[in-house]
Order: structure tokens, then sequence, then C-alpha cells
């Protein structure tokens, strides 16, 4: 028997997941899909090594979008989730246009490695049975570097068939593999346990250390005198040394507790079974959330402690990095007299990073009604697309000026010169009724191929023209075509979707290819010429060209 494999999620342990399931002998074939394309190109170079290839025709070559039916098909056997959120899980399984439940063909399996609650397992369970799919919840445990050498642990409840079925996997990911009686669910449940245990062992550690130094401890020797005495914990050990070492690189986010405590939370009360620590450990995340280190790793909760007591654990200079200014890093403090860390664009935690390169860096904002986000810097010229239908109401609040209400229309193209004037710091706060839905495409450098001129074309409207970039909007009826060349670089980001066929002719010789493309899919897109674009829809098709100058 072998499998073809997807794992949809390549970061720190989806990536290592997927590695050590190459050295899996029942597999023949595994992909990763991932919204980075720079992570999808890494996963296929090593697979392309291992001989075991699939999803792109070269590391080079991505699809023409890095979207879910590129990755899986009905050839699938197996997908594997590995990804931040039930939301995410969600969304991937069942919600958007094209989604797991739609592609995957019976007999086909889907396993959730991410933490989720017993609930939506139990519900995705049964919504996949009804296309008779298999489901596995698999909760996993170890971290990054146990992910990558195939050591984790792992908690598998499902139909014993699936589960049997499933062996070869847990044996290449696992070095303890864990099998929960009780059906779908049971997995998630025992990681709801096991994350209440790691996220006080966290919050503990990090009080104990800033009572060492408030006492005038070395903190190092309490450190070491705790690690081999019976106070000591695996999470003491881990990220009681991050703490004092304070080191850069995140291994696992600070929200993720948030997000895993609050299952807890939920579950005891469903339950009726009081928590009392595992409640206060979620305040002190929620703390550390609202200092604006939602996107650190998880070990800087200690700086609640520190900010509190009026002391520092760690070994690097608090003062050096935790100035009032205007700078990543930097303090903002705000009207009401709080403190809040200014973050890179990029890692406020409503920006997701979904395509770079050296000449852009596209970031989707989503982010529902009534949420703010944290304070941040937008250092290079950008263009904003906003896809919300019905429009959007926010209030923004940029540094050095009072607060003020702002509107957006759907498909309103704007263009901030962060660059070329000054960077912008700053809070949005989502005053609409719908979720915010903005993506931010920043114009980092001019492409090698440029047109001194407009495009000139049928279907498209020249809508903005900025010394860096042209905008254009593509409007097709259903049924309408249109053949056109495009003697530049462009970014491609649609407003209304639909089913687009799209194809090429050169050298006698023509290609082309069927699509669904849906409201905010972007892609990267070099110059092309007589390129024919047809709406196969029934409904009309708006699409962004964003030239780059």
């Amino acid at each position: 028997m072998t499998m073809k494999v997807t794992v949809i999620g390549l970061g720190a342990m989806g990536g290592g997941m997927a590695r050590s399931l190459l050295k899996c002998s029942a597999i023949s074939q595994i992909s990763g899909f991932d919204l980075s394309a720079d992570l999808v190109a890494s996963f296929y170079d090593d697979a392309l090594a291992a001989g075991k290839a699939a999803g792109m025709s070269s590391p080079t070559n991505p699809p023409p979008n890095l979207t879910l039916d590129n990755f899986v098909d009905e050839s699938t056997n197996v997908v594997l989730l590995v990804l931040v959120n039930e939301a995410q899980c969600q969304h991937t399984c069942f919600g958007g246009d094209v989604n797991l439940f739609s592609i995957l063909r019976e007999d086909s399996c889907v396993v959730v490695s991410s933490t989720v609650s017993a609930a939506w397992s139990k519900i995705a369970a049964q919504q996949f049975s009804t296309k008779k799919i298999q489901f596995c919840d698999c909760p996993i445990s170890g971290g990054a570097v146990r992910a990558a050498n195939g050591e984790l642990t792992v908690m598998a409840s499902g139909e014993a068939s699936t589960l049997d079925y499933l062996d070869p996997l847990f044996q290449a990911m696992g070095k303890e593999i864990h099998i929960i009686p009780g059906g779908v669910g049971m997995g998630s449940t025992v990681k709801m346990v096991h994350q209440l245990l790691a996220g006080v062992h966290i919050v503990v550690a990090a009080e104990a250390l800033v009572l060492a130094a408030k006492a005038g401890l070395d903190v190092n020797q309490v450190y070491e005198i705790v690690k081999g005495a019976a106070g000591s914990s695996w999470m003491f050990c881990d990220r009681g040394r991050r703490m004092i070492d304070s080191p850069d690189k995140v291994m696992s986010a600070l929200a993720i507790f948030i997000k895993d405590l609050d299952i807890v939370y939920s579950e005891s009360k469903r339950l009726q079974c009081p928590i009392p620590l595992a409640s206060a450990a979620l305040q002190q995340f929620i703390s550390g959330s609202s200092l604006g280190l939602s996107r650190d790793d998880d070990s800087s909760v200690v700086k609640v402690y520190e900010a509190l007591a009026g002391v520092s654990i760690s070994q690097k200079s608090a003062s050096a990095s935790m100035s009032e200014g205007d700078n990543v890093g930097d303090y903002w403090v705000l009207p009401n007299g709080t403190k809040e860390q200014i973050l890179e664009v990029a890692n406020e935690e409503r920006h997701q990073l979904v395509l770079s390169n050296e000449y852009t860096r596209v970031l989707k904002v989503r982010f529902p009604p009534k949420d703010t986000t944290w304070a941040h810097r937008h250092a290079e010229d950008s263009l904003y697309f906003f896809l919300v239908e019905g429009g959007l109401s926010v209030v923004n609040h940029v540094k050095g000026s009072d607060p003020i209400c702002d509107c957006m229309e759907f498909g309103e193209v704007r263009y901030g010169t962060h660059r070329s004037d000054k960077p912008l710091i700053h809070k949005i706060t989502n005053q609409s009724d719908h979720e915010m839905f903005c993506i931010d495409a920043e114009v980092l450098k001019s492409p090698p191929i440029t047109s001194p001129i407009p495009l000139i074309a049928e279907h498209h409207t020249l809508i903005k023209e900025r010394d860096r970039c042209r905008v254009y909007k593509l409007s097709l009826m259903a049924g309408e075509s249109v053949t056109v060349s495009y003697p530049f670089f462009y970014l491609s980001i649609v407003l209304r979707g639909s089913r687009i066929k799209t194809s090429i002719c050169s050298g006698g010789h023509s290609i082309s290819w069927e699509k669904v493309k849906a409201m905010g899919d972007e892609e990267w897109c070099t110059p092309a010429v007589d390129v024919t674009i047809t709406n196969l829809g029934e409904a009309a098709y708006e699409q962004f060209i964003a030239e780059w100058r």
C-alpha cells in the first residue's frame, strides 16, 4: 500500500512533520501547501531530493496561484492539517469555494493535528462521514525540533480502522504514540489537559524567576538550582532559559496559549469543573497580549511580571529596546497613558503575509467588527485594496494625531507614501458590521521590465497612477473575453470572482487552463503577450492589475 499525502501548514511544526514523513515507506508522494510560496518551494526541494515530490512542476515554477486545489485532488489519500487554530481548520475543511470537503474522494482521510476543541472535531468528523471521508483527531506535542526529528508525542483518536490505516504515519512522526479510546474528540481532550499544564508551567516559571530577581538573587543560579531539583518541569527548563536569554527567534507565539487556554476554560465551564490556576494563567497571557506581545515567543509572558515588579531577568539590556519612539520595538504612549510596543506590520497578528519577493510583499488583513489592531508600522510605499461589500467604517488612530473616522468603499484602492514620505504608525478599529478585509501590497523595487506609457486595452480601466505603480480594473461580464498583452510585471488581485479560462499562444502552440478565482486571490505575474482571458462563470468578473513601474 502506498499513499499520496498533502500536509497543509508548513510552519515550524508542520514543516518538520512533513519532512519526517518523507522517511515513511508507505508514502509514495507528498506535497506541502502553505500560503508562503517560499515554504512551499523549500519543502518541494526536500521532497524532490527524497524522490517523493508532488504538487509543483519545479521549485521555481509554482502553480499560477498557491491554492488548495493545486495540492489536493481526487488521488490524494491523506491530508494532514497543521494550522494555527480552529478557524483556519474550519475554513480549510469546509469554507470558501474550494475546500477539502469538496475536493477529496471517498475513503480518503483528513488528519487534524492542530489544537482544536473536541466539539469541533466531532462535528467535522460527522460532516466528512456524509461523504465517506475518514477523520482522525490527532493533536501532537513536542516542539519544532522534535517534529523535524520524528519524535513527537502523538495523541490520536478516531475509528479503529482509520487509526490502523494511519499507523505508518504515526510511526514516522512520533516517538510516543498514544491511541486514545472513545472516538473522535478524545485526542483533543487529552491535548486540552496537556495545554492546561503547559500554560500554567510557563506562567509559574515567569513568576518564580521574577520573584528571584526582585529578591536580589542571581537568576541564572536560581535557574540552575531549580532545573536539577524537585520544583523543576520541562517547561521551566525550556521556557525559563528563553526568559533569561531573550532570544530573537519565536519558537511558539504567545497568542497560541491564549487560544489553547481559552479552549480549556470553555470546556471546563461546560463540564462544571473548576480550573482556578489555568484561569489565572490565561489572564497573564492576555496581559502579555495587551502589551503587544501576541506574536512574540510565549516565554515573553515574563514581561508582564517584569512590568509589574519593576525588574528584568533578561540578560539583554531592557532599556535599549524599550524606549519611547517611532521605530519597531519602541513604545507608543497612548492618550490614556498605556504603553504599546510598535510592531513591524507583518508581525501584527491580523496582517498575514501571503506573498513575498524582491518586488513586493503582500499581506491580507482580516479582523472582526469592533476589533482593534495592535500598534504597527508601515515603512514601505503601499497599495491598499479594500474588499468588503457594503463598505467599511473604521477609526484610524495615527501616532501623533487625534483618532479620525474613515470610510472605504468596496473596491476602493489607496496608495500610501510611507517610504518616500514617512512611515505610518497607527492602530485601526473596525467600526463596521462586517469583517475587515483589506490587501496591503508593498511596492519594494522597480522590476527589470516596465512600460513608459499606460496600458490601453478593452475591458481595462486605469483607476490609479502614481510614480511607482499604476492600477487598472479588468471587468468581464459572463461569457465575455479579452486578449491582452501586459508589457510589465504586475500584481493581480481578484475583486469579484468567477470561473476564468486563461489561454496563451506562443510559437504556434497554445496552452490554456481554467480556474475558479475568488475575491482576494493574489498573484505576482511576469510580462505576458497575447493572453486571452474568458469569463466562463455566470456572474461579472473584476480583477485589479497593479503595474509596477
